[in-house]
């Protein structure tokens, strides 16, 4: 893959106009400190933890239809987290590549990435009901937007093992419009298909072996296929005498390859109260079949499928590069274990 991301890229480079544009480099860096805390009824204590995420980035523009991007982070053996627990007896903390892809235009209205990449299909205030926000997909992505409409496709190798691979394709199509002045809405329907899971160990699939929820048989093998169904939408709009800016949002996928416990779905509102104030509210009820549980929300219910509850974010802003937010979990594991937790987040990033 390597080998072939290198030959594109040169290619890229001697068929692509110099012309175009001066050489461009941009860098980014944002750093996160996190107290957590969780209470888990099928856990004997409660846990506190410190925790840190902090990555630095870097993109290079060769001229205006090429971009090259390498971003690194700290790691551990998480594909769904950046995050590094404090308190390892003063070791040295991890650091790996998160991000490390070509972007290139092909026309005024479509593109193709290679490597890995952001994720590059739409999710309604950034869901993580099929998705965690912080994985980052391996591959290749072609992504369309022509008017009111845009369409993604992507064809993700999540796995490489020896007896088979794991790879998961995935089609978007969707569109954005305004309704009125202050109204406007953006709605999209993707298919993924998770293939070759029936049947195989986690240990052939996730990359520490667990299962996240899925249900398999008693020698610990996957029942089911995932092939999913996703529809998702969100309206931004502006509330009140004072035109607060609102989101309104929903996330719902369906697993075509389960017979029962197929859906899930999410639901919520984002206010921004004014410059410096901002809250989330969701619910959401993600059944133990709907999707694929190693790839979802790493926080909520302690991650994976199988779980149903309440999330408020509140957000203060200090200035435009520093803040801190409060996260807070209310949920049932596995549909009926109380399982509370909370974030406190300092975040800085330029």
């Amino acid at each position: 893959m390597i080998h072939s991301l290198s030959f594109l890229f040169l290619g890229l480079l001697i068929t692509t106009p110099q012309s175009t544009q001066a050489s461009d480099l941009e860098t980014s860096f944002d750093f996160r400190y996190r107290y957590e805390y969780t209470d888990d009824d099928s856990e004997s204590a409660k846990r506190r933890r410190h925790r840190i995420r902090t990555r630095l980035g870097v993109q290079y523009s060769p001229n205006e239809r090429l971009k090259i991007k390498v971003r690194f982070a700290t790691a551990e053996a998480n594909t769904t987290a950046a995050n590094q627990t404090l308190g390892h007896d003063f070791s040295l903390s991890d650091i790996g590549m998160d991000q490390l892809y070509i972007d290139y235009v092909l026309t005024d209205n479509s593109s193709i990435t290679l490597g890995k990449m952001s994720n590059p299909f739409f999710k309604p205030n950034k869901s993580q009901l099929l998705f965690d926000g912080d994985y980052n997909p391996g591959g290749a992505a072609l992504s369309f937007n022509r008017d009111n409409y845009f369409g993604n496709i992507g064809f993700i190798k999540f796995d490489e093992h020896s007896s088979k691979a794991f790879n998961i394709r995935g089609f978007q199509i969707g569109a954005s419009n305004k309704i009125s002045n202050q109204t406007s809405y953006k709605v999209a329907l993707a298919q993924y298909n998770f293939d070759d899971i029936k049947g195989r160990p986690a240990s052939e699939i996730t990359w520490n072996g667990k299962i996240f929820g899925n249900p398999v048989d008693v020698n610990n093998n996957y029942l089911n296929n995932y092939n999913v169904t996703n529809f998702s939408t969100e309206i931004e709009t502006k509330l009140g005498t004072d035109s607060i800016p609102t989101t309104f949002f929903l996330d719902y996928a369906r697993n075509s390859k389960a017979d029962e416990d197929d859906s899930g779905f999410q639901i919520g509102t984002k206010l921004a109260l004014n410059n410096f104030w901002k809250i989330t509210y969701l619910y959401k009820d993600v059944e133990k079949n709907a999707v694929f549980g190693a790839l979802v929300d790493s926080n909520f219910g302690g991650g994976g499928v199988g779980h149903k509850g309440h999330q408020l974010n509140v957000g203060y802003t200090f200035t435009k590069k520093f803040s801190v937010e409060l996260t807070w979990f209310d949920n049932k594991k596995k549909m009926e274990i109380d399982y509370k937790k909370a974030f406190l987040d300092l975040k800085y990033e330029f």
